[in-house]
């Protein structure tokens, strides 16, 4: 589903990712662990080009990402992303932070599935409040409410539970999975 090849990303002279090499089949789950400042963050944002790599290819769903003829966002479309700082646009309700991506997308809402998603998320007193109103861990929880919306194929997730209760954070991965 995912192959990286030789990726590497460069700062000015500091070196942030240096030739990795991984592939990912479907259904599989990876987690990236390291230290503060080793390159986590960048090496998601990389695999769908937030951050565009200094060298190397990007291949998913057998299509090379990094080539530059490719509909970038088209792909996107294919991928959920959990920000770490969550990215909550502060003039939009919750659910309208939830539902951007079907919006953006021209995709078609799935009722059902978003009920699901605000149940587990424990969203439903929330739908009408703005990211400022609510606490680190329901802004989070809108975050990954709005990476799941439009059933990607694959969830880049950069600490999706780093301000949830353990129990919140359990309950969660295993939606995901």
């Amino acid at each position: 589903m995912i192959e990286v090849k030789n990726l590497k990303k460069q700062f000015g002279e500091l070196s942030v990712l240096n030739g990795i090499t991984e592939h990912i089949s479907q259904g599989e789950k990876i987690a990236v662990i390291g230290p503060s400042g080793s390159g986590k963050s960048t090496f998601l944002r990389c695999l769908n080009l937030l951050e565009i790599p200094t060298e190397g290819e990007i291949w998913f769903d057998g299509v090379n990402m990094t080539d530059v003829n490719v509909d970038i966002d088209r792909m996107r479309q294919k991928m959920g992303m959990v920000f770490q700082h969550f990215n909550l646009f502060p003039h939009l309700t919750v659910l309208e932070n939830i539902r951007l991506p079907l919006d953006l997308g021209k995709m078609a809402y799935d009722k059902d599935y978003e009920a699901e998603i605000i149940t587990l998320l424990e969203l439903e007193e929330r739908l009408k409040f703005y990211p400022y109103q609510l606490s680190g861990g329901q802004q989070q929880r809108v975050a990954i409410a709005r990476a799941l919306i439009t059933k990607p194929a694959i969830i880049l997730a950069d600490e999706p539970t780093g301000n949830l209760d353990k129990q919140s954070g359990d309950s969660i991965f295993e939606f995901m999975i």
